[in-house]
């Protein structure tokens, strides 16, 4: 695809910004099937194995963890002090990971950002492409959470990796403030505080060939069920 087309698609999604390029294939898991995880920029390992652990509970394909890399020069934002979300995404397509590599999620503890409407730099917790290959994520906006509410940290972290995969997996935005998939909104410590950290029924559905556990989780109430029928997402009742 040409730089100019995949950076032109992107739209505002819940805790970064992805696209859905025009006829991409959804590819299904199979053999060989492989999401590895990359380590940008020395983050703890304790993270990286909670990222990879939430991979692995949620979903059937196989998932690996890459040695650390560091964060490319190329995206340094030096106005802001942060990285560039979408030229981290090109990175690690630079990056030599193996045939089998299917999808790939880079981690890291530093702030990323990327351009939002007519904000030139908005910081962000993730980025990813919808159907596409690559997601970047960073836990900086969760940092205040990290020694004092320990568990909120890991539960934000947690919803941040499974949605930005998700919208990988072929995954738009939810209308439920409390899927996974729903959009922060520019604010995505609220998201996280929100969030159920499940898939919807809606959302589920479209990612059953993906799941390990393929009923659907959590309670779902009858007036979140009514709007996921008013917008077409569920079938109306008989």
């Amino acid at each position: 695809m040409k730089p100019a087309l995949f950076w032109s698609a992107l739209l505002v999604l819940m805790l970064g910004l992805s696209y859905q390029p025009a006829g991409e294939e959804q590819h299904p898991p199979g053999p060989g099937r492989v999401l590895v995880v990359v380590p940008l920029g020395d983050p703890s390992p304790k993270l990286v194995e909670n990222v990879a652990g939430s991979l692995k509970k949620r979903f059937n394909f196989q998932v690996l963890v890459n040695d650390g890399v560091p964060l490319p020069r190329s995206a340094w934002y030096l106005p802001r002090k942060r990285w560039r979300a979408e030229k981290l995404l090109d990175f690690l397509d630079t990056l030599e990971l193996g045939e089998n590599v299917w999808r790939v999620a880079g981690i890291t503890e530093e702030p990323i950002s990327t351009t939002k409407g007519k904000r030139y730099d908005w910081g962000i917790a993730g980025l990813a492409t919808i159907g596409g290959r690559n997601s970047v994520f960073s836990s900086w906006l969760f940092k205040r959470w990290k020694a004092k509410h320990h568990q909120r940290y890991l539960r934000a972290m947690d919803n941040l990796v499974l949605h930005e995969v998700g919208h990988n997996l072929g995954l738009d935005h939810c209308p439920l403030k409390r899927c996974i998939m729903a959009d922060a909104k520019g604010s995505a410590r609220k998201a996280a505080m929100q969030s159920s950290n499940e898939f919807c029924p809606r959302c589920t559905e479209k990612l059953r060939v993906h799941l390990k556990d393929k009923k659907i989780r959590g309670k779902w109430s009858e007036k979140e069920l009514a709007i996921l029928r008013k917008t077409g997402w569920l079938p109306e009742s008989d």
